[in-house]
């Protein structure tokens, strides 16, 4: 089992650095715009303060 997956992945190693490639893209991409509108709606929305926490006597 072991010598058939080394053979399948030397086989199959330039599909599989393109595909996580890819994937890997397509995940920063992704998360990179996330932050992007947060940062935009943040700047949008006003700011609500928490109310102050009172100090116990």
């Amino acid at each position: 089992m072991a010598d058939f997956y080394k053979e399948f992945l030397s086989k199959n190693f330039q599909k599989h650095m393109y595909y996580n490639s890819g994937a890997y893209n397509f995940a920063i991409t992704f998360f990179m715009g996330k932050v992007t509108l947060e940062r935009v709606w943040n700047k949008l929305t006003p700011n609500k303060r928490r109310p102050a926490l009172r100090s116990l006597p």
